[in-house]
Parts: structure tokens; C-alpha cells; sequence
């Protein structure tokens, strides 16, 4: 974005490329995109989807104490009070689904595409975020330049007041003139003060958007507002294709609702499991016949479930999933549609918005002559002082209509390069500033 044979800057300006990476870094609606893009991805994995099989440990410790009366043939009848029996059991199991319609196969497509939809969102937010920054960084040197200019209006508007008096001196000048003259400065000086509480808002809403735990504005930016007038609609067009993320979020929904109804078509199929476990148990009593007890126990074996009626279910949820895919395919069609439509109109604004710099460019180059020439016109007394004030405001407003025109031009650059996906690819690929 900057020019890299641009000449040293003050210690304390932020560099538009160090706002960024800021803004990446510590922006807290980007942090929260980056999150959800975590989530998805721990969601597409061959686990979830169900390739890998489940294994379960079971154990259990149970004592129960029991008053017993026993009597046996031929023996006396025996009572045993607060006898204890123990039973302690420990159980592994293992289950694996080997085949369920291949089912598996599409919710892991699924959950592929849900995690592909996620970082193209994620990647949407960023370059939101980013292009917010970068029009907000422009918006202070705007602001920042627009100081400048009151300031040097406060400058010719002394100077004016310096010859007034002088002229007055010598009777060339009366009361009147020197008094407006002194009511223009101080309007003047006003003004500064406003534009430096609009200058000092402006930094602040860029530390918000850095995500800045201090709202310090002690620091300037870049002066220039530097558009890049080489863009081109058709390369335009071709990279949104490829890169936009919205038309990606929406190509992954087609394929996540195209995969779902591979999901419901796989219940059609009966789903086959193979199991195996072990076991261990011991039985501990001081009562009965049977003292103690111990068995190990190893299970293996294959089952097959079919699901033969389910009260019509799964035909609603097929039927669902289908008018789903449908709507996706609608979605894409769509998201395609109105891009075309936002980057062609985006394009003309941007192209507008450049003729209107360059003819801001040369109303200022003329207004800034005219100044001069009416500033020593005024000295040597052949204009009044109301028309070196009228020439005054022309190069003001001349300036303050040329810094607007830059800035509108550089968010329709902004938003272009957004639509198009390759925001964040020319804010990499920029030089920095020395």
C-alpha cells in the first residue's frame, strides 16, 4: 500500500502494515472467527464421522451383608447373622461398525465441507475487519491532513491580520478591515480545534478496531492516501471466481447438503458390527454352599441391525435433504448473481472516483496559484481584504473536496479488492515502509 521509496517516518507514526497485523492479531471479532474455524476443524475427523471403533471399560464393587438361617438333610438347622458376600466385576468391550451403507463416507464429506464453509467465513470476517482498519487508518490520515490545512488557513489568516494592521498604520486600512480580519482568524482557529476532536475520534475508533487495551492517540499515521488505479474489472472478475469467500461458503453448503443426503440414503442399508469383550468376575460369600467364585469370560461375535419400518422418517428427512440441496444449488446461483452485480457496480464507483481525484488534483493545483497571487495582490493593496478571504476558502474547500475524493477513492479500492477475495493476498504481498 505504501511506496517503499518513501522517505523516513517520525518514530511515533503507525505504519498502515503494522495495523493490520495488529488488527489480526488482537481484533476481537477476528480472534472469535479464527475460534469457530478451530471448532470445525476438530469436527472433521475420521472419529467423528465414525470410522474408528468404541471401546468401553466397565467395573463395579458390590458387598452384601445378609442374616441367614440354613438347614441341610439330615443336619441341624444353622443360623449365620452379618454374613458378607462380595462381587467384584471388571468388563472391556469393543464395538465396530465394518459397514453401515457407507454412511460414514458422507458425514465425513460433511463435516469436511462444514469446516471448509467455517474458514472461508473465518477468512470473510478477516478481510472485513482488515478492510475496516484499513479504511479507518485512511480516515486519520484524512483527518490528520485536513489539521494541516486549517492550520495553514490559520497561518495566511495572521498573515492577513499582520498586513491589515500594517496598512492600517499607515491609512491605508481602517478599523473595520482589521477587526475582520481578526474575526476570520479566530474562526480559522476554531476550526482547528474542531478537526483536532474529530481527529483524536477518528484514532480512537482505529484503536477499537486494533483491538488496543489503551486509548492513547498520541501517534500519527502516513500522510499520503496513495489509490492504486490499475485495477481491472475482468482480472477482477476471474479472482472473485476463484477466491471470494462468500462464493466459497457457499459451494461448501451445496457440498455439506449434498453429502447429507448420502448420509440418509445410507440408512437404507443395514449396518453391520463386530464386537468383542472380556470380562472378569469374583464372588466372595461366608454364607451358602458356595464360598468363592472366580470366572474370566472372553465374547466375539458379529451383529447386523436393519431398521424395517421407522413410521416413515426417514423418508421425511430424505425429502428434507433434498429441498436442502436444492436451496444450496439456489444459494450459489445467487451468491454468483449478486457478485456480479456488486463488482460491476464497485468497479464504476472505483473508476468515478478516480476521475474525481485527478479533477480535485488540478482544482487544488489552481486554487493553491491563486492564493499566492491574491496574497500579493492584498500587499500591494489592488484587491480588498474580502477577496483575498474568498480566494482563501476556495483553496480550503479545494483541498478538503481533494482529501474526501482520495479517501472515497480508496474504499472503493478497498472494497473492490474485498468482493473480489484478494484483500488480504495485496495486503501480504505490499512493501513495507522503511
Amino acid at each position: 500500500m505504501s511506496s517503499s521509496r518513501a522517505q523516513p517516518l517520525p518514530p511515533d507514526t503507525l505504519r498502515l502494515d503494522a495495523a493490520v497485523q495488529q488488527a489480526l492479531d488482537d481484533n476481537f471479532q477476528a480472534e472469535i472467527a479464527r475460534r469457530e474455524a478451530a471448532i470445525a476443524e476438530n469436527n472433521a475427523t475420521v472419529g467423528n464421522a465414525g470410522f474408528l471403533p468404541t471401546l468401553s471399560l466397565d467395573g463395579g464393587y458390590n458387598t452384601t451383608v445378609s442374616n441367614t438361617t440354613q438347614q441341610f438333610i439330615d443336619q441341624p438347622e444353622e443360623s449365620i447373622d452379618g454374613a458378607e458376600s462380595t462381587n467384584t466385576t471388571a468388563d472391556a468391550s469393543l464395538r465396530w461398525t465394518v459397514f453401515d451403507g457407507l454412511g460414514r463416507f458422507a458425514t465425513y464429506d460433511r463435516l469436511g465441507a462444514q469446516a471448509e464453509r467455517q474458514r472461508a467465513a473465518t477468512r470473510e470476517q478477516v478481510e472485513v475487519v482488515v478492510a475496516n482498519v484499513i479504511e479507518s487508518y485512511y480516515d486519520v490520515a484524512r483527518q490528520q491532513r485536513q489539521l494541516q490545512v486549517f492550520r495553514e488557513a490559520v497561518a495566511l489568516s495572521r498573515e492577513r491580520l499582520r498586513i491589515t494592521q500594517t496598512r492600517r498604520e499607515v491609512g491605508s486600512a481602517s478599523d473595520l478591515a482589521v477587526r475582520q480580519a481578526r474575526v476570520d482568524l479566530n474562526a480559522d482557529s476554531a476550526e482547528v480545534l474542531r478537526q483536532a476532536t474529530a481527529l483524536t475520534n477518528a484514532k480512537a475508533q482505529l484503536n477499537r478496531l486494533l483491538g488496543r487495551a489503551e486509548s492513547s492517540t498520541d501517534y500519527t499515521v502516513t500522510a499520503t492516501i496513495e489509490v492504486d488505479p490499475s485495477l481491472r474489472r475482468d482480472a477482477l472478475r476471474e479472482t472473485a471466481a476463484r477466491n471470494s469467500p462468500a462464493l466459497q461458503q457457499a459451494q461448501q453448503a451445496r457440498r455439506a447438503a449434498e453429502a447429507e443426503q448420502r448420509e440418509v440414503r445410507a440408512e437404507l442399508f443395514p449396518s453391520i458390527d463386530l464386537t468383542a469383550g472380556y470380562g472378569y468376575s469374583q464372588l466372595d460369600s461366608e454364607s451358602g454352599f458356595l464360598r468363592r467364585q472366580t470366572s474370566y469370560d472372553f465374547t466375539y461375535g458379529v451383529s447386523l441391525t436393519f431398521d424395517l419400518f421407522d413410521g416413515f422418517d426417514r423418508r421425511r428427512r430424505r425429502q428434507n435433504a433434498e429441498l436442502r440441496a436444492a436451496n444450496a444449488e439456489t444459494v450459489v446461483e445467487d451468491v454468483q448473481a449478486r457478485l456480479t452485480t456488486e463488482l460491476s457496480s464497485a468497479y464504476e464507483d472505483y473508476r468515478n472516483r478516480l476521475q474525481l481525484v485527478e479533477l480535485q488534483r488540478d482544482n487544488l493545483a489552481a486554487a493553491t496559484d491563486n492564493v499566492d497571487v491574491a496574497l500579493q495582490q492584498f500587499e500591494v493593496g489592488t484587491i480588498t481584504s474580502v477577496e483575498l478571504r474568498e480566494v482563501q476558502e476556495q483553496r480550503i474547500r479545494a483541498e478538503s473536496e481533494l482529501l474526501t475524493a482520495q479517501f472515497e477513492a480508496k474504499q472503493a479500492e478497498v472494497e473492490l479488492l474485498r468482493l473480489s477475495g484478494r484483500l488480504l493476498d495485496q495486503v501480504e504481498a505490499s512493501p513495507r515502509v522503511p
